[in-house]
């Protein structure tokens, strides 16, 4: 018995997984100080996406025109013609890159970049271990997976978690829900706070926003916290003219309450510096001119909250 145990050990750190980046010395994302994984993959599409460079597992190529030296030695790498262009605000014609990533070497500024990459749960402990000092000596300091949506890579990420822990590291997971339940029970299980995003509680509203129906997400959230003890949270992303109304709050606050565990909902604020990673992906973004709520409507969603007997905050768990 203690043999297999230890083959299936090995063939779960052997596991490879899609990853963005990790970015460390996170305060927000969970108690403590964390280190925040984005792991590739979603099912929604929303609109106003905050992390458009992980909708989907396939590599991206990045750039940015305030790192680029005008070598034009990407141009001489590049195996399509026409795909590099001289126009130093575009760079990449996008319908001819064939994403073979020959012009990242190349790139003497380090404008262009590769964004996603596969990782194993070792290589992914290699780069988390050395925070763990750190994690010990904060409030219940840890890593937090995010995305993307880590249930989108589901194997993955509860090798991952189940290596955490064996680790003693604390593990949080921010999810929307949207996948089969028994592929995200365990996840949740495995997992030492789950923090949930609801997006709208009308589904006609939350299919225009997302692509996809609302009632899945609702109905797992509202399984797990009648099957579950894990620490579980909601997530609000507040986005200004679909989700931010009065009503709405008070119809997610409302639910919520209604499930007699969920005690605390965090209220995030619209994020207008996504607009740099649309222009680095060279895609449009139909929310270029939205901008942050104000804090006296900000600080009226935060009552609502509260007036259902929830904790509340704004822009941080923690």
């Amino acid at each position: 018995m203690q043999d297999r145990l230890q083959e299936i050990y090995r063939i779960e750190m052997d596991e490879m997984g899609w990853v963005s980046n990790l970015q460390d010395f996170v305060v927000h994302d969970g108690p403590g100080l964390r280190v925040l994984i984005f792991l590739r993959g979603c099912p929604l599409k929303c609109h106003w996406c905050q992390n458009p460079e992980n909708q989907d597992t396939s590599p991206q190529l990045s750039y940015r025109k305030s790192l680029c030296l005008d070598c034009m030695q990407c141009a001489e790498v590049c195996p399509v013609p026409g795909a590099i262009i001289k126009d130093k605000e575009k760079r990449i014609d996008r319908t001819k890159c064939i994403k073979c990533m020959n012009c990242i070497d190349a790139c003497l500024g380090k404008a262009l970049q590769k964004v996603g990459e596969q990782m194993s749960i070792q290589q992914v402990l290699r780069s988390v271990l050395p925070y763990k000092p750190f994690f010990d000596h904060s409030d219940r300091g840890g890593i937090t997976l995010s995305g993307g949506d880590p249930a989108f890579q589901p194997v993955f990420t509860l090798a991952l978690l189940r290596a955490c822990r064996e680790h003693g590291i604390h593990t949080a997971v921010e999810t929307c829900g949207y996948t089969k339940y028994d592929k995200l029970k365990p996840i949740v299980e495995a997992s030492d706070l789950v923090i949930y995003d609801i997006k709208h509680m009308d589904e006609n509203s939350h299919i225009h926003g997302t692509g996809i129906s609302n009632r899945l997400i609702l109905e797992n959230l509202s399984r797990l916290c009648k099957e579950v003890d894990t620490e579980i949270v909601v997530h609000i992303p507040l986005i200004s003219g679909f989700n931010d109304d009065e009503e709405n709050i008070g119809e997610i606050a409302k639910f919520v309450s209604s499930l007699n565990k969920i005690r605390h909902v965090d209220l995030l604020p619209f994020n207008e510096l996504a607009l740099e990673k649309y222009r680095a992906l060279g895609i449009n973004w139909e929310y270029t001119e939205v901008k942050r709520q104000s804090s006296e409507h900000l600080a009226r969603l935060k009552e609502i909250v509260e007036s259902y007997g929830l904790e509340a905050t704004v822009g941080g768990l923690w």
